[in-house]
């Protein structure tokens, strides 16, 4: 190599190490391509220059270059860049397989894959890698190897609630985060609660403690709030949960995956009503982008409801595009063929759904039940549900039972119970099965089986230990069969402990249907005309009356006798007289009419002819008319009688 050529290659890396050291990468990668084109061979400059693709998020540049066959012999030992470039272009199978291919794991491809098996959602095995780095490795990235493992073993709780999983210590907000996770996946929703509120204070307190603002401190911490929703709405608590998941919302979050499933949540919050604002939030849920950022699970979660949406919006061929969507991509036939027989059976193709229904026997019987009641067909749902393979379950138990006693057949519910008595002879005392003997008693003692109702009852008073009413039903059965086992059983059950003193006479009182304070009055009406001994009304004092005082008016004269007449009223006294008002001459008459024409328009005074009757009317004597009081006349009379009424 000639010294000039040297100097070059020396002043090329001095130049590619000072921009590198600055962050300033663009720079950095023409200085290493001023390097490869003096000396292609500079492994060292074609390392860097992918690394500044890397650093430039240029990852589909970083692949060709990796990939090219001239650079072959370059690329050879770049095994962890190039499957980090295609983990970031979204190949993680690509990138599993060139990991594997890799001579030796080192550390970093250890943990790459890792990633790409949580990707792959293979989170076992992500965790064996995981648990195996922790305890080979001792550097100043353990807190954040274990929060990864943490993230594994939430998502291990979700596919199995009851593993044994380990704990780790909660002192960072990804630890507590991951913690309340776990607890959610496990369906502990009230206990996951409070440690994602510490997951929440402890992130906003880091945040800021960093130097970061309260915005960045409220979207750092936007994941946890919308995990504390999912805890509230699977609590059933769901106006807090929306109320959480608006107000993230509300602040615009940057990752896509976060708004997705908060939109998501709210759809089902939202249901069949205010489905405007659900297909608004549905679209937000299925942005393009999404299908790498969300695990399959979340995926297959969102397409259902867009599906259960669909038809909410009566929209049964995007419905059924949804279903073939979660059928073949998502793996998810059960579901999609029971919201498409769902579409069918809204629009009237009621048997198009059933022959869909019929594809997946025994986990639909329900749902092909229900349709064939809609139908009116109850003996071909009776039909369907006794050769299901769930008979024999307390939900499909007690449908029978009601379909049985609906159309009058208790013999063959009678029946039926016994069945299951027999198929459960070593589990009788389950919890899940107290109201099958409940109402296998009842139906037993309807058709008149004594022995099967007390058999039903002894396997209720053994499902419920410390129900006494169970126990007393027992007894009440037993007793003529059995009387001996009846009095051992009753001599179990606590003494009748009667709450004062109770009155047989007025129990047997034929008017206790009357109510309680008829009975009472007859009751002491009773006593108080029994007869006692002789001489025992000489004990009994008395009670003596209270004389009240009498009430005069306040100028009374108590010298004079009262007038005998006081009571009456005043028009009906003797010394009443009535009064009589001033007549004046009224005339009657228009406005401005003088006395000499009151005569003349004087009607009351004109004479009284007869009016024209009818051809076949009896003809009627004149009779003279009283003439017509004045208005004065008239006000006079009124008060009068007014003055008449008071006394």
């Amino acid at each position: 190599m000639s010294a000039n050529k040297e100097s070059s290659l020396v002043q090329g890396y001095i130049e590619l190490n000072k921009f590198c050291q600055s962050g300033d990468y663009e720079r950095a990668l023409k200085s290493a391509g001023k390097i490869l084109q003096i000396a292609p061979t500079e492994q060292k400059a074609f390392h860097c220059k992918i690394i500044c693709f890397i650093q430039l998020h240029n990852f589909k540049e970083a692949l060709t270059v990796l990939s090219n066959p001239k650079n072959a012999a370059l690329a050879a030992d770049l095994y962890f860049e190039k499957a980090y470039t295609q983990y970031r272009l979204n190949c993680p199978k690509d990138a599993l397989q060139t990991v594997d291919n890799a001579p030796e794991l080192t550390l970093a491809l250890k943990e790459l894959r890792a990633q790409i098996l949580y990707r792959l959602e293979q989170y076992q095995d992500c965790y064996n890698l995981y648990r195996d780095i922790v305890k080979n490795t001792t550097d100043d990235y353990e807190d954040e190897r274990k929060a990864n493992m943490s993230a594994v073993v939430a998502n291990l709780a979700a596919l199995n609630p009851n593993a044994d999983l380990p704990q780790f210590e909660e002192n960072t907000y990804e630890l507590l985060y991951n913690a309340g996770s776990t607890l959610a996946m496990r369906g502990k929703y009230t206990e996951a609660l409070p440690v994602l509120k510490r997951a929440e204070q402890t992130c906003v307190e880091s945040v800021v403690e960093d130097g970061g603002t309260e915005e960045e401190a409220r979207e750092e911490a936007a994941i946890i709030r919308v995990q504390q929703g999912y805890c509230l709405q699977s609590a059933g608590r769901e106006k807090e949960a929306a109320a959480l998941y608006q107000g993230v919302l509300k602040d615009k979050p940057s990752d896509q995956a976060l708004v997705a499933v908060a939109s998501n949540n709210l759809v089902v919050i939202n249901r069949d009503s205010n489905v405007f604002d659900s297909r608004k939030r549905m679209k937000a849920a299925t942005a393009e982008g999404l299908e790498h950022k969300l695990t399959s699970r979340q995926r297959a979660v969102i397409v259902y409801n867009q599906a259960i949406l669909a038809i909410y919006s009566n929209q049964p061929e995007f419905c059924k595009q949804c279903c073939v969507k979660l059928s073949r991509e998502l793996g998810q036939e059960s579901r999609a063929a029971l919201v498409e027989a769902a579409s069918l059976a809204r629009d009237g193709k009621r048997d198009a759904a059933l022959a869909l229904l019929a594809k997946h026997p025994g986990t639909h019987t329900l749902a092909a039940a229900q349709i064939l009641l809609a139908q009116g067909e109850r003996k071909a749902a009776i039909k369907l549900l006794e050769e299901s393979e769930f008979k024999y379950r307390p939900g499909v138990i007690g449908a029978l039972a009601t379909l049985y006693c609906a159309d009058g057949d208790h013999e063959r519910a009678s029946q039926m119970f016994l069945d299951v008595h027999q198929h459960y002879k070593n589990d009788t005392g389950s919890v899940a099965l107290r109201s099958v003997w409940r109402a296998a008693g009842e139906v037993h003692q309807r058709v008149g089986r004594v022995s099967a109702a007390a058999q039903a009852h002894e396997a209720l008073a053994g499902a419920q230990p410390h129900d006494r009413r169970s126990r007393a039903r027992l007894v009440k059965l037993l007793a003529p069969s059995d009387p001996q086992r009846a009095r051992a059983l009753a001599a179990q059950l606590p003494p009748i402990q009667l709450q004062g003193a109770i009155d047989i006479e007025a129990l047997e009182s034929s008017k206790w249907m009357m109510g309680a304070k008829v009975v009472k009055k007859t009751v002491q009406s009773k006593q108080e005309q029994s007869p006692g001994t002789p001489g025992s009304e000489l004990g009994v004092t008395k009670k003596q009356k209270r004389k009240r005082k009498t009430k005069l008016p306040p100028n009374a004269d108590l010298s004079k006798p009262p007038d005998p007449e006081r009571w009456l009223p005043k028009y009906e006294r003797t010394a009443y007289r009535k009064r009589r008002g001033v007549r004046r001459d009224v005339i009657k008459g228009s406005q401005g009419m003088t006395t000499a024409a009151v005569d003349q328009y004087d009607m009351s005074k004109q004479p009284v002819s007869a009016s024209p009757a009818g051809a076949g009317a009896a003809a009627k004597s004149p009779r003279p008319e009283k003439p017509a009081d004045s208005a004065w006349q008239r006000k006079q009379q009124q008060k009068k009688k007014g003055k008449g009424r008071k006394w």
